[in-house]
């Protein structure tokens, strides 16, 4: 395993947008918080374009001075290879992106990979998870091709269930929503924004806003709200 620069553990949830103009704090405070200027992008979401999805990455963290190599873990066979393993056992920061929550979830729950990925985040290594790649590690997954049934996540952040696009959820997401907010810690996430994890609290940064929804009212995410990630 690669040494880390720091032993805080780094966790950051996107709202979905990544790779944007906009995004550029929020990617390089996590990125300050790793080994090397590096990132390792893990396109398991993006089943329609992993090539694609990984250009956009390539140009985007060239552009604010980063490295980024492929770990294409598009299968259940990809999540048990030792060569895609050994890419995650090297990568000095890891970046899920979005696209299909139901894909990403059955890739990577209960896979060597999944596995991999919750080691890597309690060695230190900033893990980021963008939209449905947030989606997935949380302890809950909403999976919309499903009709909006729950199904387990990665369990990084066990008792939360994470929304992103807040800010253009449609009327269907949001009753479904209202429907979870009694049974999980709902993190509801804008676009180019990141809920970040620095080892002791919350944060928020980008340019929305999050909260956890309840039945009464949105808690501003930060500080303890929600409940943290695993130790």
């Amino acid at each position: 395993m690669v040494e880390q620069a720091m032993s805080t553990r780094t966790l950051v949830l996107i709202g979905g947008s990544e790779w944007m103009p906009g995004c550029e704090a929020l990617d390089l405070w996590w990125g300050s918080r790793a080994a090397r200027k590096a990132v390792t992008v893990v396109t398991t979401a993006a089943q329609d374009g992993p090539e694609r999805a990984m250009r956009r990455a390539e140009g985007y963290f060239s552009s604010i001075g980063f490295a980024a190599d492929h770990c294409r873990i598009q299968t259940a066979k990809d999540a048990e290879d030792p060569r895609l393993l050994g890419v995650l056992s090297q990568a000095t920061a890891i970046f899920l992106c979005g696209g299909d929550p139901s894909a990403a979830r059955r890739v990577l729950v209960g896979s060597p990979a999944g596995r991999l990925l919750l080691d890597r985040y309690r060695e230190g290594v900033p893990l980021v998870g963008s939209s449905a790649g947030a989606m997935v590690l949380a302890g809950a997954c909403l999976v919309p091709s499903q009709h909006f049934a729950v199904q387990p996540g990665l369990g990084i952040v066990p008792r939360v269930l994470v929304v992103p696009h807040w800010n253009s959820a449609g009327a269907e997401w949001r009753r479904r929503v209202h429907e979870l907010v009694d049974q999980y810690e709902v993190l509801a996430v804008d676009e180019l924004t990141g809920v970040c994890w620095d080892g002791t609290s919350w944060s928020v940064l980008g340019a929305g806003s999050a909260c956890v929804a309840t039945s009464t009212a949105e808690l501003v995410a930060g500080g303890g709200i929600p409940s943290p990630p695993i130790e």
